[in-house]
């Protein structure tokens, strides 16, 4: 099982893999080389059907849940160019992709608001989630890569924003979608 990013506003497509996915909301306890975390917020799917070059009017066809999620990236690390940034991706349990999934259909409906918290207060929110946005994600993704039943293609919807620094301390993040809770778990340093 893959993780597929597309980073937000970029073209191009990262590969996060699959010892990166926490989905049972357990705490993150970052390695003491990471100094700070920067988080995304995004938008995920995962294919039901595998696939290779699938045109974007198919892609409904090979996806049906869909969720919100983070992804953490040690901050620092970033900037050491392209094998800084891989390495950020590599890091154990920082793909936050929740269970249990929601059906495509809640997407782009009124009042289905998702929301980002950081020790209570809003980080991030957003109604802005719709079928389409995947449907093209699946479809580009898919000419990268063959894809396979289980992987999660996510599309980040906010650039990467500092989340906290050890000297914060331990910081309880949470996040909702349609009024559930998605995501509980603490950042412990």
């Amino acid at each position: 099982m893959n993780i597929l990013v597309q980073p937000y506003g970029s073209a191009f497509w990262i590969c996060r893999p699959d010892t990166t996915w926490e989905k049972d909301n357990e705490d993150f306890f970052p390695p003491e080389s990471i100094k700070g975390l920067a988080y995304s917020p995004i938008l995920f799917a995962k294919i039901s059907k595998p696939g290779k070059v699938i045109g974007a009017q198919f892609a409904p066809r090979y996806f049906e849940a869909i969720n919100y999620g983070m992804l953490l990236y040690p901050e620092g690390v970033m900037t050491d160019g392209i094998y800084g940034f891989s390495q950020a991706n590599c890091i154990d349990h920082t793909s936050f992709l929740p269970a249990p999934l929601y059906n495509k259909a809640t997407l782009g409906r009124p009042g289905n608001e998702f929301r980002l918290c950081k020790n209570g207060t809003v980080i991030f929110s957003c109604d802005c989630g719709s079928a389409a946005i995947l449907d093209k994600a699946v479809s580009e993704a898919s000419a990268l890569t063959y894809l396979r039943i289980g992987d999660m293609v996510a599309v980040e919807l906010a650039p990467a924003r500092h989340l906290m620094s050890r000297d914060d301390g331990n910081v309880g993040i949470s996040g909702s979608f349609c009024g559930n809770w998605l995501l509980e778990f603490n950042i412990i340093v």
